[in-house]
């Protein structure tokens, strides 16, 4: 049965006309092709180690980031949580009359408090989430006040609102329970922040009423009333401009991103209706980490050997042309030059083969090129024996194993010297099922005299 490799074409996906320009860079293409627990551990990784900002006013503090974060036209403070028009402070970085520093997610969940260790701004507390501007915003001292610490909710009976916040009693699991409900137009905004808030923090204790929203895992750190509700409010309001402007602001200052701001389908990766795909950055053609390479069964000269490579590709606008270089090109060939958009988008297997003019190791490189897309290239390798050697392939080697399967030598149907094995549990020539664990596994061998490999299935 002929092997298949994957080749994962990625276009630039447009999320919003309105996206902001993502620094080149930031985000790593280690990202792509990761899912639910690992997708939000891997963001977890990029987000956490990020500048502090001293909290309060003065030069470099929270309220001088506000005033790129947090600013309409004409010096006026955007405040999520009232209507009252307000003025960031003329000449000053220090706070605005009337306005607070506003936790979104209140610092009371992770157990934090004021004047934790010392006088300056920058040691006020003792947890880095307390710093954290990407859910710090300025807000109304009154509707701050009112909201206390509450989770978020849709309020049933309401006890005091200014007609932006409200506050009241909501339901949590069926219990009545004290809830702030923000206005619709920023709904979608809390749910961001609050997304980015459990993968940069995932490893958080939570205490109070942060029990409501946040539970002790690094997935899906959400619980059930927290993702459906968060999940709800993300589809209902989307990504704004306001949204983009203040990412950039905070990114300028503390130098790292909300994500879920980036890319809006993210969240639905991580606990939404997609969280059975892999999530791509779509930013150009990825596949192959550095030193990866496609190896036909050995052949011996005039004679061909085949593979089948599958090339699917994501949002691809135009044909993808196969191309082959090297010096030994000639001996590699494929059914296909160039497959339609339609056919990468949905999937095709396309047929090669390897056929040696001359005995040794063979290799030629393989590109992928289309139209706006970065091209992606691999090697491949083919390895011609004389004639009086017989096919040397794997043997004692079954399809697939199971975890508990004994361990198995790894022999040839001929005795190479100084031939090596490598590959996921593979040690000393001798692979164990436990130690590679479930999945699809490639078994390589090399020696002086050719290479090849071997899948197997670990169930």
């Amino acid at each position: 049965m002929l092997k298949k490799f994957r080749i994962f074409l990625l276009f630039l996906s447009i999320f919003s006309l309105i996206r902001a320009e993502i620094p080149e860079g930031y985000y790593p293409a280690t990202l792509n092709g990761k899912k639910e627990r690992e997708l939000k551990t891997a963001f977890h990784l990029l987000l956490k180690d990020h500048t502090r900002i001293g909290y309060g006013g003065g030069m470099g503090g929270t309220w001088s980031v506000f005033r790129y974060s947090d600013a309409k036209s004409g010096g006026i403070v955007w405040d999520m949580y009232s209507n009252t028009v307000r003025y960031f402070t003329s000449g000053t970085y220090g706070a605005t009359k009337g306005m607070n520093i506003e936790h979104s997610v209140p610092k009371s969940w992770w157990g934090d408090a004021a004047d934790y260790n010392g006088t300056t701004p920058l040691t006020c507390f003792k947890y880095e989430a307390s710093y954290d501007l990407h859910h710090l915003t300025p807000a109304d001292a009154d509707a701050n006040e009112e909201k206390s610490n509450y989770p978020l909710g849709v309020v049933s009976t309401q006890s005091w609102t200014n007609g932006v916040t409200k506050v009241g009693t909501g339901y949590i699991n069926g219990m009545p329970t004290n809830i702030f409900e923000p206005a619709d137009e920023y709904k979608g905004d809390f749910a961001r922040m609050y997304f980015y808030f459990v993968t940069c923090y995932q490893d958080y204790t939570w205490v109070s009423l942060g029990t409501k929203m946040f539970q002790r895992n690094d997935y899906p750190t959400l619980t059930d009333y927290a993702r459906n509700l968060l999940l709800e409010w993300s589809r209902q309001d989307p990504v704004s401009q306001k949204e983009i402007d203040r990412n950039e602001g905070v990114y300028k200052f503390q130098h790292n991103r909300n994500p879920f701001i980036d890319f809006p389908d993210l969240a639905e990766y991580i606990w939404g209706t997609k969280t059975d795909e892999a999530f791509y950055l779509g930013a150009g053609i990825t596949n192959w980490q550095t030193g990866d390479y496609f190896v036909f069964p050995n052949s011996t000269i005039g004679e061909s050997v085949e593979k089948s490579f599958r090339i699917e590709g994501i949002q691809i606008a135009s044909a993808v042309s196969l191309i082959l270089d090297g010096d030994d090109k000639n001996m590699f060939s494929f059914a296909v030059s160039s497959l339609s958009a339609d056919e990468v988008n949905a999937g095709t297997d396309v047929g090669a083969t390897y056929m040696p003019s001359s005995a040794g190791l063979h290799k030629a490189t393989l590109m992928l090129a289309a139209d706006n897309i970065a091209s992606v290239a691999v090697e491949l390798r083919g390895v011609s024996i004389p004639q009086t050697i017989r096919r040397i392939v794997p043997v004692g080697l079954k399809k697939e194993y199971s975890l508990n399967d004994s361990e198995v030598a790894l022999k040839l149907s001929e005795t190479l010297p100084g031939c090596t094995w490598e590959g996921d549990g593979v040690s000393a020539n001798v692979f164990t099922p436990e130690k590679a664990g479930k999945g699809t596994h490639t078994l390589r061998w090399k020696s002086s005299s050719g290479c090849g490999s071997v899948q197997v299935v670990v169930k």
